[in-house]
């Protein structure tokens, strides 16, 4: 389903895209300028639900971000449980979309935009019953996705759960696991990484379950695969094969080098280990010549 809106049937549209969102929200907009309304009102709920996965996307501007994205705004979305912050520099189009509805429209995320501009735009759902072929919704978010995975990830917080006995898991408190802001605020040229590469759900105290594995098993597996060359991010490693970052961490698992995220002392051995920088964001790297396992 696909409908033509305008006017205050627009701004509702976005406002409740916004409200309403229970997993996802997708805020893609190359200006981005809240009001107290914005904050106080429309986003507030979000802010300590650590189960919602808040991406905000912005552009233009690469003398200037803070003319796209003031640092008030900026500081204000930090403070969510789950979110990520990506700048693409040439983003023109918005949208803006939950698990369910999206809008592709003119209408900037700015006060001054949804008072007092006309703007018009194409609301999107999820279809409850897929007879053949995708729908706008799904197009436009995979379009978004592929647009995202490949522009400059500045900011990421994730929340991290301690597993109950049962089912259900307690959330424990969230860290920031990337923040470029500074560097992006002063206009300085920024290293791209890949907002999937944190994706992954953080437990901690989770006690290792597995099966013992047999000595025929173990010595396969024990097999030594070493690694040479400059370390890459998943995302570089993968584009010397015109692999996706999901590619290269399939084929990682599949080698027994890295597992859901952590590295295994075969990895460890192929010379794959950890890099961290100042702000205290910590990535998986790669020998360059691991790509021969892609």
């Amino acid at each position: 389903m696909a409908e033509f809106v305008s006017g205050d049937s627009l701004v509702s549209e976005v406002y409740n895209i916004i409200f309403h969102a229970k997993k996802s929200l997708l805020i893609v907009s190359p200006f981005i300028k809240l009001d107290d309304y914005f904050k106080k009102e429309v986003f507030n709920k979000h802010k300590s639900n650590s189960d919602l996965q808040l991406t905000v996307a912005f552009g233009k501007n690469e003398k200037d971000p803070q003319r796209s994205l003031r640092a008030e705004d900026f500081e204000y979305f930090k403070e969510f449980h789950n979110v990520t912050i990506i700048y693409v520099p040439s983003l023109h189009a918005k949208y803006y979309a939950n698990e369910s509805k999206g809008v592709v429209t003119s209408l900037n995320l700015y006060d001054y935009s949804f008072k007092n501009n006309i703007e018009f735009g194409v609301v999107t759902e999820k279809k409850l019953i897929d007879i053949g072929g995708a729908s706008i919704h799904e197009t436009a978010g995979v379009f978004t996705q592929e647009m995202l995975e490949d522009s400059y990830t500045v900011f990421v917080r994730r929340p991290k759960y301690k597993k109950k006995l049962l089912l259900g898991r307690d959330y424990i408190g969230s860290e920031t696991k990337l923040d470029l802001t500074d560097q992006l605020l002063r206009g300085e040229q920024l290293e791209k990484r890949s907002f999937s590469e944190f994706m992954v759900t953080e437990y901690t105290n989770v006690e290792e379950k597995r099966e013992l594995m047999s000595r025929e098993e173990f010595e396969k597996s024990s097999t030594e695969i070493r690694g040479t060359g400059k370390l890459l991010s998943g995302t570089m490693l993968g584009k010397t094969k015109e692999k996706t970052l999901a590619e290269v961490r399939l084929a990682m698992s599949e080698y027994d080098l890295v597992i859901d995220n952590e590295i295994t002392p075969k990895g460890l051995k192929a010379g794959i280990t950890h890099k961290s920088n100042d702000k205290g964001a910590t990535w998986i790297v790669y020998p360059e010549s691991l790509n021969e396992l892609l």
